[in-house]
Protein backbone atom coordinates (compact mmCIF):
# COMPACT_ATOMS: atom_id res chain seq x y z
CA UNK A 1 0.00 0.00 0.00
CA UNK A 2 2.65 2.65 0.90
CA UNK A 3 4.48 1.45 -2.49
CA UNK A 4 1.49 2.26 -4.30
CA UNK A 5 1.28 5.59 -2.63
CA UNK A 6 4.80 6.59 -3.11
CA UNK A 7 4.21 5.52 -7.30
CA UNK A 8 0.46 7.56 -7.37
CA UNK A 9 2.49 10.67 -4.70
CA UNK A 10 5.54 10.35 -7.56
CA UNK A 11 3.61 10.51 -10.62
CA UNK A 12 0.31 13.20 -9.48
CA UNK A 13 3.70 15.13 -8.60
CA UNK A 14 5.12 14.42 -12.25
CA UNK A 15 1.77 15.58 -14.03
CA UNK A 16 2.37 18.96 -12.16
CA UNK A 17 5.43 19.38 -13.33
CA UNK A 18 4.65 18.68 -16.55
CA UNK A 19 1.63 20.75 -16.95
CA UNK A 20 3.62 23.78 -15.35
CA UNK A 21 6.03 23.73 -17.57
CA UNK A 22 3.48 23.28 -20.33
CA UNK A 23 1.66 26.12 -19.58
CA UNK A 24 5.33 28.29 -19.18
CA UNK A 25 6.04 27.29 -22.56
CA UNK A 26 2.54 28.36 -23.83
CA UNK A 27 2.93 31.96 -22.31
CA UNK A 28 6.66 32.36 -23.74
CA UNK A 29 5.28 31.16 -27.02
CA UNK A 30 2.19 33.91 -26.77
CA UNK A 31 4.48 36.33 -25.73
CA UNK A 32 6.91 36.15 -28.93
CA UNK A 33 3.70 36.12 -31.14
CA UNK A 34 2.66 39.36 -29.40
CA UNK A 35 5.81 40.37 -29.93
CA UNK A 36 6.48 40.02 -33.42
CA UNK A 37 2.86 41.22 -34.36
CA UNK A 38 4.22 44.52 -32.35
CA UNK A 39 7.49 44.50 -34.44
CA UNK A 40 5.37 44.83 -37.67
CA UNK A 41 4.06 48.33 -35.94
CA UNK A 42 7.81 49.04 -34.98
CA UNK A 43 9.33 48.76 -38.40
CA UNK A 44 6.38 50.75 -39.68
CA UNK A 45 6.80 53.71 -37.75
CA UNK A 46 10.96 53.37 -38.03
CA UNK A 47 10.61 53.56 -41.35
CA UNK A 48 8.06 56.55 -41.29
CA UNK A 49 10.50 58.63 -39.24
CA UNK A 50 13.44 57.88 -41.55
CA UNK A 51 11.26 59.13 -44.37
CA UNK A 52 10.51 62.08 -42.75
CA UNK A 53 13.81 62.96 -41.57
CA UNK A 54 15.20 62.70 -45.23
CA UNK A 55 12.72 64.84 -46.70
CA UNK A 56 13.06 67.27 -43.86
CA UNK A 57 17.14 67.27 -44.78
CA UNK A 58 16.29 68.07 -48.14
CA UNK A 59 13.84 71.02 -47.69
CA UNK A 60 16.12 72.35 -44.54
CA UNK A 61 18.84 72.78 -46.67
CA UNK A 62 17.28 75.00 -49.38
CA UNK A 63 15.89 77.03 -46.42
CA UNK A 64 19.72 77.20 -45.43
CA UNK A 65 20.87 77.93 -48.87
CA UNK A 66 17.90 80.91 -49.15
CA UNK A 67 19.09 82.73 -45.92
CA UNK A 68 22.76 82.87 -46.86
CA UNK A 69 22.81 83.52 -50.57
CA UNK A 70 19.48 85.51 -51.31
CA UNK A 71 20.63 88.47 -49.55
CA UNK A 72 23.23 88.94 -51.83
CA UNK A 73 20.85 88.85 -55.02
CA UNK A 74 18.11 91.44 -53.78
CA UNK A 75 17.85 94.41 -55.56
CA UNK A 76 19.53 97.38 -53.76
CA UNK A 77 15.79 99.33 -54.31
CA UNK A 78 13.83 96.63 -52.65
CA UNK A 79 12.09 97.14 -49.51
CA UNK A 80 13.32 96.45 -46.52
CA UNK A 81 10.14 95.37 -45.16
CA UNK A 82 9.91 92.78 -47.77
CA UNK A 83 13.43 91.22 -47.22
CA UNK A 84 13.45 90.97 -43.74
CA UNK A 85 9.91 89.38 -44.37
CA UNK A 86 11.36 87.49 -46.41
CA UNK A 87 14.70 86.39 -43.82
CA UNK A 88 12.30 85.68 -41.10
CA UNK A 89 9.96 83.22 -43.01
CA UNK A 90 12.67 81.42 -44.32
CA UNK A 91 14.32 81.13 -41.34
CA UNK A 92 11.17 79.47 -39.85
CA UNK A 93 11.31 77.17 -42.57
CA UNK A 94 14.82 76.05 -42.08
CA UNK A 95 13.92 75.84 -37.70
CA UNK A 96 11.23 73.45 -38.10
CA UNK A 97 11.91 71.35 -41.06
CA UNK A 98 15.22 70.72 -38.87
CA UNK A 99 13.20 70.02 -36.07
CA UNK A 100 11.34 67.62 -38.07
CA UNK A 101 14.80 65.94 -38.84
CA UNK A 102 15.90 65.83 -35.24
CA UNK A 103 13.34 64.78 -34.13
CA UNK A 104 12.84 61.61 -36.99
CA UNK A 105 16.55 61.09 -36.60
CA UNK A 106 16.16 60.54 -32.53
CA UNK A 107 12.97 58.54 -32.78
CA UNK A 108 14.65 56.42 -35.46
CA UNK A 109 17.58 55.62 -33.35
CA UNK A 110 15.94 55.48 -29.59
CA UNK A 111 12.75 53.50 -30.36
CA UNK A 112 13.97 50.42 -31.71
CA UNK A 113 17.02 50.52 -28.93
CA UNK A 114 14.57 51.11 -25.99
CA UNK A 115 12.17 48.03 -27.62
CA UNK A 116 15.57 45.70 -28.45
CA UNK A 117 17.49 46.21 -24.62
CA UNK A 118 14.93 47.68 -22.61
CA UNK A 119 13.14 44.93 -19.81
CA UNK A 120 10.10 43.57 -20.31
CA UNK A 121 7.24 45.80 -21.95
CA UNK A 122 9.67 47.92 -23.42
CA UNK A 123 8.31 47.09 -26.97
CA UNK A 124 4.75 48.31 -25.87
CA UNK A 125 6.46 51.52 -24.35
CA UNK A 126 8.60 52.00 -27.83
CA UNK A 127 5.75 51.47 -30.38
CA UNK A 128 3.28 53.64 -27.91
CA UNK A 129 5.92 56.42 -27.93
CA UNK A 130 6.69 56.58 -31.64
CA UNK A 131 3.50 56.22 -32.20
CA UNK A 132 2.64 59.37 -30.92
CA UNK A 133 5.71 61.17 -31.67
CA UNK A 134 4.91 60.49 -35.45
CA UNK A 135 2.00 62.56 -35.61
CA UNK A 136 3.83 65.46 -33.82
CA UNK A 137 6.96 64.96 -36.47
CA UNK A 138 4.42 65.10 -39.21
CA UNK A 139 2.67 68.19 -38.37
CA UNK A 140 6.03 69.46 -37.86
CA UNK A 141 7.51 68.79 -41.33
CA UNK A 142 4.07 70.29 -43.17
CA UNK A 143 4.07 73.15 -41.23
CA UNK A 144 7.86 73.62 -42.55
CA UNK A 145 6.35 72.63 -46.41
CA UNK A 146 3.93 75.40 -46.26
CA UNK A 147 6.66 78.22 -44.89
CA UNK A 148 8.65 77.05 -48.05
CA UNK A 149 6.11 77.92 -49.95
CA UNK A 150 5.95 81.13 -48.31
CA UNK A 151 9.26 82.03 -48.60
CA UNK A 152 9.45 81.23 -52.18
CA UNK A 153 6.31 83.46 -52.38
CA UNK A 154 8.22 86.28 -50.99
CA UNK A 155 11.38 85.64 -53.09
CA UNK A 156 9.29 86.20 -55.99
CA UNK A 157 7.82 89.62 -55.41
CA UNK A 158 11.38 90.49 -54.37
CA UNK A 159 13.93 89.44 -57.15
CA UNK A 160 10.77 89.78 -60.18
CA UNK A 161 9.08 92.34 -62.15
CA UNK A 162 6.06 92.64 -61.96
CA UNK A 163 5.19 89.92 -65.51
CA UNK A 164 7.09 87.80 -63.62
CA UNK A 165 6.18 87.76 -60.16
CA UNK A 166 2.65 87.49 -60.94
CA UNK A 167 3.34 84.43 -63.77
CA UNK A 168 5.19 82.83 -60.81
CA UNK A 169 2.88 83.29 -58.35
CA UNK A 170 0.20 81.70 -60.27
CA UNK A 171 2.19 79.00 -61.22
CA UNK A 172 2.94 78.45 -57.04
CA UNK A 173 -0.61 78.89 -56.09
CA UNK A 174 -1.72 76.51 -58.80
CA UNK A 175 1.43 74.05 -57.40
CA UNK A 176 0.19 74.73 -53.83
CA UNK A 177 -3.17 73.99 -54.55
CA UNK A 178 -2.12 70.39 -56.29
CA UNK A 179 -0.18 69.79 -53.38
CA UNK A 180 -3.05 70.21 -51.14
CA UNK A 181 -5.64 68.70 -53.37
CA UNK A 182 -3.12 65.54 -53.39
CA UNK A 183 -3.27 65.65 -50.22
CA UNK A 184 -6.60 65.83 -48.96
CA UNK A 185 -7.72 62.77 -52.06
CA UNK A 186 -4.57 60.83 -50.73
CA UNK A 187 -5.93 61.21 -47.13
CA UNK A 188 -9.37 60.59 -47.34
CA UNK A 189 -8.40 57.20 -49.62
CA UNK A 190 -6.45 55.92 -46.70
CA UNK A 191 -7.87 57.29 -44.07
CA UNK A 192 -8.55 55.09 -40.90
CA UNK A 193 -11.16 56.20 -38.31
CA UNK A 194 -9.60 56.39 -35.12
CA UNK A 195 -12.71 54.13 -33.60
CA UNK A 196 -11.72 51.64 -36.04
CA UNK A 197 -7.78 51.87 -35.53
CA UNK A 198 -6.45 48.62 -34.43
CA UNK A 199 -3.56 47.71 -32.28
CA UNK A 200 -0.61 45.21 -31.87
CA UNK A 201 -1.84 44.82 -28.15
CA UNK A 202 -4.01 42.32 -26.36
CA UNK A 203 -6.04 43.70 -23.41
CA UNK A 204 -6.29 41.59 -20.46
CA UNK A 205 -9.59 39.86 -21.37
CA UNK A 206 -8.32 38.82 -24.08
CA UNK A 207 -10.07 41.50 -26.75
CA UNK A 208 -8.17 43.28 -29.79
CA UNK A 209 -6.15 46.57 -28.10
CA UNK A 210 -6.86 49.77 -29.62
CA UNK A 211 -4.30 52.01 -31.25
CA UNK A 212 -2.64 54.99 -29.29
CA UNK A 213 -5.07 57.87 -29.15
CA UNK A 214 -8.17 55.94 -29.26
CA UNK A 215 -7.97 54.42 -25.73
CA UNK A 216 -9.67 56.39 -23.07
Amino acid sequence: AVLLWLAAEIASRSCQTMLYADKQALETDLKVSLLAIRERELNLYTSCFRNIGTMSGVFAGFAYEGCCLASYFFPPDSSTTMRSTYLFVTTIAMDLNVAALFAATVCAALGPGLALRGPDGSMERAVEGLALEYRITFVTFCLGVFSFYVSASLYVIIMMNWLMMVLLLVLMLFSLHFTVSACKRIYKKFRLPAHMAVGGNFNVDGSIGRAVGTQM
